[in-house]
Parts: structure tokens; C-alpha cells; sequence
């Protein structure tokens, strides 16, 4: 884009605030959040005649960045576009000065690039009403299926999801949320609790636990070990634990503490699996713990991620009631497609 050579401050910030709208589909103060500058001094210092500050400006740009770009195209993308804006910044610094400022030209990449501005990352959430029918022969709890209709969104471009691994996934099914009111965390504990009671019989609380990561679902995996009447673990699998950095907090009971870490049986329950959180779990029950870990319960896994194989590598036999598989994926991107 050639510059006008009385390229005035107002003309920069028009063109930022254009410019993030067209890379991100958000306004310039939710971005600016991201980078720890407040909405309202976003929208202050680019909405008048004077010259934004160039660290904000940096700060900004650097917060545009795609997210789905890997860690190249991220490093390569704000580098590049941090040149472009300091230049323009330059320009229109010494517009504001009475001067006119003579400038190597943008990079080549930016001014011949035959590729335009992404289009906003849009994510909607899927109308419980037009999701229900789709859920009907693939989830055949009821209570599963209502709350499951009522928490489906998808992105128009894959976003990256994940702790240890991050994978790009275009539809996410938010159960997190979901448990956060109390009906539809005891469904989801009730369906999940008496999947493992079937499953493993009777639990006996002074030789079985149930650990949840505490990047999982706790709320409801917590519900589940109360209702099987045993104690529960929390595992932290990511930074750094508070407790001088042991990562099991728990409280059990005296016929546990007794015996901890002989011949203890971790059963790990959470809502959906992915499968990088889970074998981090295990291991860490068994380094600090002593406990084994053989079985995984969870009311989805992501099938299309390769969840199942992801276990079977640790040894852990996953019990999933239900698949979030290819096919699952392109019935829910053809609802939203309308929405979008």
C-alpha cells in the first residue's frame, strides 16, 4: 500500500484500527486486551488526531497474530507487519512535525502478497433446537443429549485446543459450562458414575480413587467419586503445582491414608478425552504416588484426533460412551455453515 506523503497520526490510526478489525473480526479494544492495555485506553488513543504511542502500537499488532498460525508463521507474521507499522508510525510522526520523512519502502511480501487479510474467525453456538435431532441416534442418554445440544460451537477455521498438545479442532463441545449449573453436573456425574459402577462393580474405598486432571472437568469427576463413595485426587499436569510443586491435592479418608501407595488403583474420570491429559495423569499418580492407573472413563473422547490410539500407547483402557468422530464434526460445521 503506497503512503501518502502527509500521512497525518488520524490517517494511522484509522488504518490500525481497520487493519485488526480485518485480521482478527474483533474491534481494537478487544485485541488490546490481550495485550494488557485497557478497551477504553485502546479506543482513546486511536480515535483522535494525535500520534497512537508506538509501544501501544507495537503491543497491538503483536496481538493480531492469527491463532492458528504455529510458532514460525507467528514469529515471521509479527515480525514482519512490526516493521511495516513502525514505518508508517515514522511517516506519520514527522507528518505531525511539519516534516516529510523519506522511507525504505514496505517489504515486497506485504505490497505483492496475492493473498488478503483472513476472514474473521468467526464461532458460533449452535442452536440447541436444530442440534438435538442430530444428537438423536448418536447420544442415547437423554440427559447427555439435552445438555449436549445446549453447548456445540464451532469455529468457521480450526482453532488450537489442548495442554500439552495443541490441536487444531473446529467444533468443541463445552461441558466445562455446562457443569457449572448444578442439574447438569449431576446428570453428567450421575451418567458417568454409573458407567464405572457397571463397568468395575462395587468400589472399594480403602483400594480405589478417582483423579480428575485439574485441567479437566473436577466438578463433575469430584460428583462422580462422592457417588461411588470413594476419595477423589486432582491432578495438576501443567506449571507449576502452588503446594512447592507437588501436583496431587487431595482430602481422603483414614482407610486410604493408611494405605496410600500400596496397591492403590487410580480409576480417572472426566467428561470429554483428547487424550494428551490423561496419560500425564497416570504418570504422575504413579511418580509421586506410587498408584496405578489401568482405566479411563469419559462421556466423549475426540475419535477424530486419535484419542483411543493415544491411550492404548500407555496402556490405558479408555471406557467412552460416546465418539466425537469425523462424521460428528462435518454434521455440526454444515449447521453452522448456515449461522456463519
Amino acid at each position: 500500500m503506497a503512503l501518502d506523503p502527509e500521512y497525518s497520526p488520524a490517517t494511522l490510526n484509522r488504518e490500525l484500527r481497520t487493519w485488526v478489525k480485518n485480521w482478527t473480526g474483533r474491534g481494537i479494544g478487544q485485541v488490546a486486551r490481550d495485550a494488557n492495555i485497557s478497551n477504553s485506553r485502546a479506543y482513546a488513543v486511536t480515535a483522535n488526531s494525535n500520534l497512537v504511542p508506538r509501544d501501544i502500537l507495537l503491543a497491538i499488532v503483536r496481538a493480531s497474530v492469527p491463532p492458528t498460525y504455529v510458532i514460525e508463521e507467528r514469529t515471521r507474521w509479527i515480525l514482519r507487519w512490526s516493521r511495516e507499522w513502525e514505518r508508517r508510525w515514522e511517516i506519520a510522526e514527522a507528518t505531525s512535525r511539519g516534516e516529510s520523512l523519506k522511507l525504505p519502502p514496505p517489504e515486497p511480501a506485504l505490497v505483492h502478497s496475492s493473498e488478503p487479510p483472513p476472514q474473521p474467525n468467526t464461532v458460533v453456538k449452535l442452536d440447541p433446537e436444530i442440534v438435538l435431532p442430530a444428537l438423536e441416534e448418536r447420544i442415547t442418554d437423554r440427559a447427555v443429549r439435552r445438555i449436549t445440544s445446549k453447548h456445540v460451537y464451532v469455529a468457521r477455521q480450526p482453532l488450537p485446543v489442548g495442554y500439552h498438545k495443541r490441536s487444531p479442532i473446529s467444533v468443541y463441545i463445552d461441558l466445562h459450562s455446562a457443569s457449572c449449573s448444578p442439574r447438569y453436573r449431576e446428570d453428567l456425574a450421575q451418567f458417568l458414575a454409573d458407567r464405572v459402577r457397571r463397568a468395575v462393580g462395587g468400589l472399594d474405598p480403602a483400594r480405589t480413587v478417582i483423579a480428575t486432571a485439574r485441567e479437566g472437568n473436577i466438578l463433575v469427576g469430584s460428583r462422580v467419586a462422592e457417588l461411588c463413595g470413594v476419595s477423589f485426587l486432582m491432578v495438576r499436569t501443567t506449571d507449576l503445582p502452588p503446594r512447592f510443586g507437588y501436583p496431587i491435592e487431595r482430602n481422603v479418608g483414614k482407610e486410604i491414608a493408611a494405605v496410600i501407595g500400596t496397591d492403590i488403583e487410580a480409576i480417572i474420570v472426566d467428561d470429554i478425552v483428547m487424550g494428551g491429559l490423561v496419560p500425564s495423569v497416570a504418570s504422575l499418580l504413579r511418580i509421586h504416588e506410587g498408584i496405578t492407573t489401568t482405566r479411563c472413563f469419559s462421556i466423549f473422547h475426540r475419535a477424530d484426533l486419535g484419542s483411543t490410539d493415544k491411550l492404548e500407547d500407555v496402556e490405558i483402557t479408555l471406557d467412552s460412551a460416546f465418539p466425537i468422530d469425523d462424521d460428528l464434526v462435518a454434521v455440526f460445521r454444515h449447521l453452522a455453515s448456515e449461522s456463519m
